[in-house]
């Protein structure tokens, strides 16, 4: 596998000009392609399981004169999230019943909250001068909540309720979604599902928070643009385990995601299997977890291991390199060198083999004529 750090270096090796602008447009004509070519086809490395929990359509909260409420259940505390109060007696000093607010994020279960949307995006509070009197309620208005950062199209869903799965259709349309909210209905039997904006609701509405639901997507591809990091050493890893421990290492949450490469070297006591495992979360700045288990021999405390973790393509390794044989392409091409011609034809056999060993469902709507030179489908020319 390749990292987007080893791809740009290769770059510059076949351009012949590692100048940082040089490599900046190479980064810009590799992502234009990569993109471009996931699009084609409905490529099955692209699907991945995705998660999130339901929220509670409504929580009791107390609030103090700091302006932070807190939810005794889970909400849906997103700043801009749409809210009503009621309560058993007299509201906190500043908030008023049948009254619109909007939420501004504090935490999973604080907030604080505004009297317009473009308040709460401003972060300008209500000033709430006193805690009430009473049993005071929060109601979210919105039914939606965003879909995980990198979702594109959601195939199916599922909702864990307990021990009992529940496994809800899609809404047909707009107007289907309307029609079901003309009453309120509140349950965990989930029927059905909406996806709008980029956010998802469910129907019934959920009645509990925490449920677990599995959504199986297609996922957005990302631009490739962080530089391998490389502080630091492995100190604990174990055959079979999923957990990764460092030493002097400063592992962040945005590297979820990335792949970690544990270097294989001679020194038994220091050599990892110099496999690629994906991220799958980060504990602290010193533990993270893969994606799949350690299948290399263990690493003991100290072991002090060298490592990489890289940014990498979703493509398959085999065809890691196409992108940045574009690029190549693209660079010569516009020096008027004839080895753009040598780079074109490694491009182009490299998407003709991709599309030959992956694609199953051409999303073309028209056939090929073969006048772009960008990508030709495979399944329109004979191969001898």
């Amino acid at each position: 596998m390749k990292s987007y750090t080893q791809q740009r270096n290769t770059f510059g090796v076949d351009t012949k000009n590692t100048s940082s602008a040089n490599l900046t447009q190479g980064d810009e004509w590799m992502n234009d392609f990569h993109r471009r070519l996931l699009s084609k086809a409905d490529w099955p490395f692209l699907h991945r399981p995705r998660t999130l929990t339901t929220f509670d359509p409504d929580s009791v909260f107390t609030a103090a004169t700091s302006d932070i409420c807190t939810a005794t259940d889970t909400i849906l505390t997103l700043t801009g999230t749409e809210v009503e109060f009621t309560t058993t007696d007299t509201l906190p000093a500043g908030l008023s019943i049948n009254t619109k607010y909007y939420l501004i994020f504090q935490s999973t279960t604080t907030f604080k909250v505004a009297t317009s949307l473009a308040n709460a995006l401003a972060g300008t509070a209500v000033d709430i001068t006193d805690t009430g009197t009473g049993t005071h309620t929060v109601e979210v208005k919105t039914k939606f909540q965003p879909l995980p950062y990198d979702v594109d199209l959601i195939e199916s869903v599922s909702v864990l309720v307990g021990d009992t799965t529940y496994t809800p259709d899609p809404v047909s349309s707009a107007d289907e979604w309307e029609k079901l909210q003309y009453s309120t209905y509140t349950s965990d039997t989930t029927e059905k599902w909406f996806v709008r904006d980029g956010k998802i609701a469910f129907w019934p509405r959920p009645s509990t928070s925490g449920n677990p639901v599995t959504l199986n997507c297609k996922i957005r591809v990302p631009d490739l643009n962080r530089a391998d990091y490389t502080t630091g050493t492995v100190d604990i890893v174990t055959n079979g385990s999923h957990q990764v421990t460092g030493s002097s290492t400063s592992w962040t949450t945005p590297m979820v995601g990335r792949w970690i490469r544990i270097t294989h070297s001679d020194t038994a006591a220091s050599s990892g299997d110099g496999e690629w495992y994906e991220i799958s979360a980060v504990e602290s700045t010193t533990v993270l977890h893969l994606a799949r288990p350690y299948g290399g021999r263990s690493l003991i405390t100290g072991a002090g291991a060298t490592y990489t973790i890289g940014q990498i393509s979703p493509l398959p390794e085999a065809f890691q390199d196409v992108p940045e044989y574009h690029a190549a392409y693209r660079y010569w091409s516009k020096e008027k060198d004839t080895r753009a011609d040598t780079f074109k034809s490694l491009r182009d056999e490299g998407v003709s083999e991709l599309f030959s060993a992956y694609s199953f469902n051409d999303l073309s709507m028209v056939i090929d004529d073969g006048g772009d030179d960008f990508i030709i489908n495979p399944n329109l020319r004979v191969h001898l």
